[in-house]
Parts: C-alpha cells; structure tokens; sequence
C-alpha cells in the first residue's frame, strides 16, 4: 500500500519538472467562482474570505485564488510542495498560508473557512482511512453554512483501469499513467446521486456538474459538486 509520505515524494518531484512558465487554473474552477448557471447554488465570495486550496498540486487555483482577493491557505502532503510554490507565489508579490497536512488531518481551527476548494484531491484516502473521514474533517475546518467546492472521481474514469476495487468504495491503483499514485488509494463514485447520499452526512444544499474529457487517451471523468456545512 502506498502512504502519503511516498505519494507526497512521487508528487513532489513531479511538480517541480513542472514549475516553469505561467500556470493557468482548472476551468470548472472559474466557472464556479465567476460565473453564474440556472443549477449553481453558490453565493459569490467577498473580497477577504477565508478560502482553503487543499491538495493545490502546483498552484495553478492557488494563484487564481489569491488574485480574487481572497484569504488563501493550503494544504499539501510534503514541506517541499508547500516551499515551490511559496516561491513562485511571492515572485509575482502573492501569499498564502501553506500548510502540510492532508484530507482528514488538516492543520487548522475549527470553524476557519468560508470555502474549501478540492480540486481533483478530496477522494484521495490516507492508510486506515475513508472518504468519510475526508469530509468530517472538511465539516471541521468550514464555518456555519461555509462552501465545499470539489471535482470528485467517477468509477469508469481513467486512474481506475485495472484498480482493485476495495470495500469501503475506494480503488487501488495499479494504472497510473504518471506513475504518482500506484499503491495508493482513491474513492470513486458512479454518478451524482452516489455521492450525493455519502457527502449528506456532512452537507446540503448541492449543486452538481459532471464532465468528460478525453485527453488524447487521458479518458477523464468527474463529478463536480457545490455544497454547504451542514450543522450536525
């Protein structure tokens, strides 16, 4: 089984090839903070709300963030993550708290953010931990009424060809064409509905999108989702 130590290792050295030149953000991001659609339940930020960027990978949203104004964190599996981007972060006069930590061991009070964006990262699943888990530590961090923003995994997506499926719904992965993530494990789900009924326990008020991206071969499938801390 492969621990975070060793996928934070793997993802560490994997950015830094990648940290030169600009970084442009996730789309379904912008889409969600900018813009307006019939099914999006999201009240738009204000200027100076606590945002946390988890999993930020090489900061492509982190920037993004920071230029909307917001109050940025993040957190990463490794110190060595968190230094490059800091790096590339104050060469253009930007800042944010980076933290390592992972999903269900986030290094913050309780009841600190207005947002949490999990960008291709909240089903990521710690040794002797489950997507549960993820989300009761999310439900921690987030204010009363504070916004999950998440792209979420569906079964038939390409990192789970040739997975071994496990009980508690995450996969193993055997398949990963840029070799990060072999070992370790991912929860995935098949369709909206799904992962509606996981995420009540913690949320409401959802709002769902689904993509599918064929890139050249890189056969993507997500689920994205708007929901609110539910108070338990």
């Amino acid at each position: 089984m492969l621990q975070d130590k060793q996928v934070g290792e793997n993802y560490e050295k994997f950015y830094a090839q990648r940290s030169r030149g600009k970084l442009y953000p996730t789309e379904f991001v912008v889409r969600t903070f900018l813009a307006n659609y019939p099914n999006l339940n999201f009240s738009k930020l204000p200027i100076g709300a606590s945002v946390l960027d988890i999993g930020f990978g090489d900061g492509r949203n982190t920037f993004f963030l920071c230029e909307q104004g917001f109050a940025v964190s993040g957190v990463e599996l490794t110190e060595g993550i968190n230094t490059q981007l800091k790096k590339r972060l104050n060469k253009v006069g930007l800042d944010a708290d980076l933290q390592v930590g992972h999903n269900s061991a986030i290094p913050f009070p309780n009841a600190y953010f207005d947002c949490i964006l999990a960008c291709h990262s909240c089903y990521y699943c710690n040794e002797e931990q489950t997507f549960h888990d993820n989300m009761q530590e999310y439900s921690r961090v987030l204010k009363p009424n504070g916004y999950l923003v998440a792209s979420i995994a569906k079964s038939d997506s390409y990192i789970f060809k040739n997975a071994i499926r496990n009980a508690d719904g995450t996969f193993t992965i055997n398949n990963d064409p840029y070799g990060n993530r072999n070992g370790y494990r991912l929860h995935a789900f098949v369709n909206s509905e799904e992962a509606e009924r996981m995420l009540s326990s913690y949320f409401k008020n959802f709002s769902f999108g689904v993509a599918q991206n064929d890139y050249y071969g890189i056969d993507e499938r997500l689920i994205w989702v708007v929901c609110q801390k539910r108070m338990i």
